[in-house]
């Protein structure tokens, strides 16, 4: 996948999660993992997987209050 498309294709996740009420963008973990994906740094799916984690270690937190 070249950047171009990737840039695409967060493009319209993003747009996706603004419809669920979510908006990831200008969080500064999801803006530098975006950043190192589209970059080649890390894969789509080390990207999920990281976000994933990072979205579990919120919620236990959350839980945890």
């Amino acid at each position: 996948m070249t950047n171009e498309n990737l840039r695409e294709a967060f493009r319209q996740a993003e747009a996706s999660l603004r419809l669920e009420g979510l908006d990831p963008t200008g969080d500064v973990h999801y803006e530098a993992l975006k950043a190192r994906v589209i970059v080649g740094e890390l894969t789509i799916a080390e990207g999920k997987a990281e976000i994933l984690a990072r979205h579990q270690q919120q919620s236990a937190a959350n839980e945890a209050k």
